[in-house]
């Protein structure tokens, strides 16, 4: 993941030095090299994130909230992808659940499974996120279509940099994650005293986290 990035840095910048260029053309380079090195900030910084759960960071801050409303909050920030892929999110379930949350947390895992349904769904599709009561738990899971998943994948889309690229891209456009995002799910579910599960049946992906009604449980 970072080898790509730094190579085409280096390749590209080896090739403007080559012969004399206009601006123009330097200012295309760089604008490319923009974009490679806001990859790499992207990368270092979940890497740095996954690096502070490792050591058994917990969420602080907790503040008892309607999941659902940290759920619109989400879904409001993906306005234009949604307007783009013309799909539509929907909530369901136990609506009026409750959780002790870090909101910054939480809507940070909200919009990797967001993400992540809206680029393996295809055009228009109809994304569900439905919130479950549990004794102790509250579960969020988004629902989208798309082609199965082998069940030897999914016990591992939440490992670092996992990918099953071929059987998931069924959605028609391009991935821009670097596979990082589910497992930032898992780790902030971690972080609140939660787990996370996938499943893949008649059509549809599920990806769910977890986190502690009981604030005792996310302090370690």
């Amino acid at each position: 993941e970072l080898r790509t990035p730094l190579a085409n840095l280096i390749g590209s910048t080896q090739v403007a030095l080559s012969r004399q260029r206009s601006a123009g053309d330097f200012e295309e380079v760089l604008q490319a090299n923009l974009e490679d090195l806001e990859r790499l900030r992207s990368i270092v910084n979940d890497m740095l994130f996954l690096a502070r759960a490792d050591r058994g960071e917990v969420a602080t801050g907790l503040v008892l909230t309607p999941v659902a409303q940290e759920v619109r909050k989400t879904i409001d920030f993906f306005e234009f992808v949604l307007d783009e892929s013309r799909a539509q999110v929907g909530i369901a379930g136990d609506v009026r659940a409750e959780a002790r949350l870090e909101s910054a947390l939480f809507r940070r895992a909200m919009s990797n499974l967001l993400q992540n349904a809206i680029e393996h769904s295809p055009p228009g599709a109809q994304i569900t996120v439905t919130l479950r009561e549990e004794p102790g738990a509250t579960w969020i899971a988004v629902s989208n279509p798309g082609a199965a998943i082998d069940e030897a994948h999914l016990q591992h889309l939440f490992d670092r940099f996992y990918r099953v690229d071929a059987a998931r891209n069924d959605g028609g456009g391009e991935h821009h994650g670097h596979g990082l995002g589910l497992a930032i799910v898992k780790a902030v579910a971690s972080m609140h005293g939660g787990q996370v599960s996938a499943s893949s049946e008649e059509g549809w992906n599920t990806f769910g986290f977890s986190v502690s009604r009981s604030p005792e449980k996310t302090a370690g």
